[in-house]
């Protein structure tokens, strides 16, 4: 989406450049926050350092609008997945958005993976979750003939969503609302001062009343330039793809997923449907050299050295054994269509090697890890009377985007302060004064 899509940013001297919040990151969840915000308050600034919104996390995943059966009971993030996911699929028709519900199966292929789908039921029905049933093979090959397993939960909310699209529509209504979009413009240093928070960039500085930073991939190092956020760190985990070249016979007409690895905070290689009519085999959880590691050979030196020198990771490496062996397993297998294959055929028959092509699509998850070495599974915030922090939004972050939006900005006060919110047990909200 180019910058003309856009109210135009004014250019005037830099000290005149005053808002009264300032959102920083163009994904899915600033675009999301600054279109409600931009219904309460006439002074809103949306920042993003590429020339596109959702050109990172957002725009590089596999497009999964999920249900909720997976959040634990009772916190934030299931409460949020749920009425995320309504709310996108009002938005998408009203707006147009390219969306289709297709439904869910997560696949036990032994007996021993059984339990786990009751498990998975019952956290759907606690959620709230419609429609969501366990049923036998015979049952799920009414519907997915090539479907490999005994047995079957299947939730029929489960849907698709052009992703991109959601996320330049987001920014269009935030514009038409009367924010702020300024594209090109990254934050490199952050001041806060009784009066104001003064953002830097290349070439200009904007001050504000009041900043989210949900910056992603850069969120805690955003964080950092403020003296928040220590004890966190974020590591890159690169999600890689195959497509599945079939197009008289596309193997699924759904979304197919594995039996979640208790182990690790992935949901595993699945097959999803996409918009566009193709089938999607993965993502993996590649540990990635960079925060922009797209190529598999790519890496940062910056963002190494910090990752390297901070304790977490020493942690995460120490403490952590069978999830190191997970990620050096996902590290050997990398691009590998053999691999992505043997995955694939446990959930589906039928595929060929050959059917199977490497997809241009790459994204990078922003893992949050602890200075424990714990990967962080839950929502952290950290906020000054200025600011709010917005540290892990993992998934379903995109599901949740329009509920969490409408839940921070409930939190803001008219005069610019935001309010402790109810939560969850899954939430870690920390206020510095």
């Amino acid at each position: 989406m180019s910058v003309s899509n856009f109210r135009p940013l004014t250019l005037v001297n830099s000290d005149d450049v005053f808002y009264d919040i300032v959102v920083i990151g163009g994904g899915v969840i600033g675009c999301a926050l600054a279109r409600e915000l931009g219904r309460r308050f006439g002074n809103v600034l949306l920042m993003e350092k590429e020339t596109s919104v959702g050109f990172h996390t957002s725009g590089r995943n596999s497009g999964v609008v999920h249900s909720g059966f997976n959040p634990r009971p009772g916190t934030l993030k299931a409460k949020l997945c749920v009425e995320g996911s309504k709310a996108i699929r009002e938005l998408c028709k009203e707006r147009q958005v390219p969306y289709e519900q297709v439904g869910t199966y997560v696949v036990a292929t032994d007996e021993s993976q059984v339990p786990v789908l009751h498990t998975l039921k019952r956290r759907g029905d606690e959620n709230g979750v419609p429609g969501i049933e366990i049923l036998s093979m015979e049952d799920v090959r009414r519907q997915e003939p090539n479907v490999k397993g005994v047995a079957a939960l299947f939730s029929p909310t489960g849907a698709i969503v052009d992703s991109v699209a959601l996320t330049q529509t987001l920014a269009e209504d935030a514009s038409q609302l009367g924010v702020t979009v300024a594209l090109g413009k990254e934050v490199v240093r952050i001041e806060e001062s009784a009066q104001a928070i003064t953002l830097h960039t290349r070439s200009r500085r904007f001050s504000t009343q009041f900043m989210i930073n949900c910056s992603g991939l850069y969120a805690d190092r955003l964080a950092h330039t403020m003296g928040l956020a220590r004890n966190y760190v974020v590591a890159p985990f690169r999600g890689e793809y195959f497509v599945v070249n079939r197009a008289d016979d596309p193997v699924i007409k759904s979304m197919v997923y594995p039996v979640p690895n208790a182990l690790v905070p992935f949901l595993g290689v699945h097959l999803t449907r996409t918009i566009a009519g193709s089938v999607l085999i993965g993502p993996n959880a590649v540990p990635a050299f960079g925060r922009e590691a797209y190529n598999k050979f790519a890496i940062n030196a910056k963002d190494m050295i910090e990752m390297v020198w901070h304790r977490g990771i020493w942690n995460a490496l120490i403490r952590n054994q069978e999830l190191i062996g997970v990620a050096w397993n996902e590290l050997r297998h990398s691009c590998s269509k053999k691999h992505f294959f043997k995955e694939a055929s446990c959930l589906v028959s039928g595929l060929c090697l050959q059917d199977l092509t490497l997809d241009r699509r790459v994204g990078i998850r922003p893992q949050l890890i602890n200075k424990d070495g714990r990967l962080v599974e839950d929502l952290v915030v950290e906020a000054t009377p200025r600011s709010i922090h917005i540290l892990n939004v993992v998934s379903p972050g995109m599901t949740s985007a329009l509920a969490f939006a409408k839940w921070v900005s409930d939190g803001i006060h008219d005069d610019l302060h935001w309010e402790n919110q109810p939560t969850g047990d899954d939430a870690q909200r920390t206020l510095h004064n």
